[in-house]
Parts: C-alpha cells; structure tokens; sequence
C-alpha cells in the first residue's frame, strides 16, 4: 500500500481515526482501504491517553464519493469503537522535507510546545512533525515533575540560517528551564 498511485484519476483525502486502543484497529482500518482499491501515503499513528489515534493521507479512487467512504469505514467504526472523519484534500503543497530536527528535554512545565512553537512562527520556521512525550519520574524521585520531551521537525525559510536560530533556542531553553538541540536533517535517513 505504500507509494504513489499511477493511471487511473485518484483523489487525496485525510482519515483521522481514534478510539479506545486495541489489537487490530490499524488492520481494519488499512483493510479497508486496501479493498476500496486505496493507497496509504503518509501516516502517523500512536496512542494518547489511553485512545489510539489513527491519521492517514490517502488516495482513492476518484469516484469514490464522501459518502461512499463513510459508508466503508462504518463497519470498522463500529466494531472498534472509533471516530472517523474524513477530508477532501484540495491543494497539495510540493513535498518537501524537513530540514532540521530540534529536540527539547527538561522538566515538565505548562506552555513549553507554546512557547517553542511561538519563537519558531516568529522566525517563520515551519513545523513539519511535532511529537511529545511525558516521563514519570523515576523510583526514589517522585517528588521530582515529569520529565518532558518535544521533538520537532522543521524547515527553516532560506534566509534564516541555523546560526542565527540556535543562540534564540538556547536563550529560550534557559528560560523554560530545558535543553534545547537543533541539527541538520539527513533526509536518506528518514
């Protein structure tokens, strides 16, 4: 299912799905795609509090209708308990991939993706991927917070070098209490 569709008029939509987690929702979410005569392009899948959170980039074929691919995914909604919504992709942008990867470590603390994300807006960085995670703290430290990790993919505008970025990150990092990392992306490597 990987891989671009060729040939016959395909449409692009995005499917985000997510339900209480469970073996076998990704297969039936793919099986159905698969027999609809779909390809998966693009995903992220992970588990949030418990819920299992499906996001797909598809193509179908282009006669299938909204109504058509909610029909579906009816069945596979109901046998896993998910909430599906589908979207009709109308512009795709070129792809392109990120160009650096900033990671943040430190002690959790309310505002850090916002005030991350804020000082890469100003800067006009665009955010390509952003994942976070929440680490309890280890045995004989619970009196310490969580530990918190935001990991970021991102494509600097071409006026904007990293020298440049990398002394408002750390300023930022100190601010928050955390570290702060950015580094070059080698695109064979994603």
């Amino acid at each position: 299912m990987a891989g671009s569709r060729t040939g016959a008029a395909h449409r692009t939509w995005i499917l985000t799905a997510s339900g209480n987690d469970r073996p076998g929702m990704v297969a039936g979410v793919t099986e159905v795609l698969f027999r609809l005569g779909g390809n998966l392009e693009d995903s992220a899948m992970t588990r949030l509090a418990g819920e299992f959170t499906i996001m797909l980039a598809l193509t179908a074929p282009a006669a299938l209708s909204a109504v058509k691919l909610e029909r579906a995914f009816a069945a596979v909604s109901r046998r896993f308990g998910l909430a599906v919504h589908l979207k009709a992709v109308t512009h795709r942008a070129a792809p392109s991939g990120p160009s650096h990867l900033i990671s943040v470590y430190g002690a959790d603390r309310p505002g850090i993706v916002y005030h991350v994300s804020h000082l890469l807006a100003s800067h006009r960085v665009n955010i390509i991927d952003l994942s976070t995670h929440l680490a309890a703290p280890s045995k004989g430290r619970a009196s310490r917070p969580p530990l918190y990790l935001l990991v970021l993919e991102v494509q600097l505008p071409s006026r904007l070098s990293v020298s440049r970025l990398e002394p408002r990150l750390r300023q930022l990092g100190k601010r928050l209490g955390v570290e702060i990392g950015c580094r070059a992306v080698d695109t064979a490597v994603l």
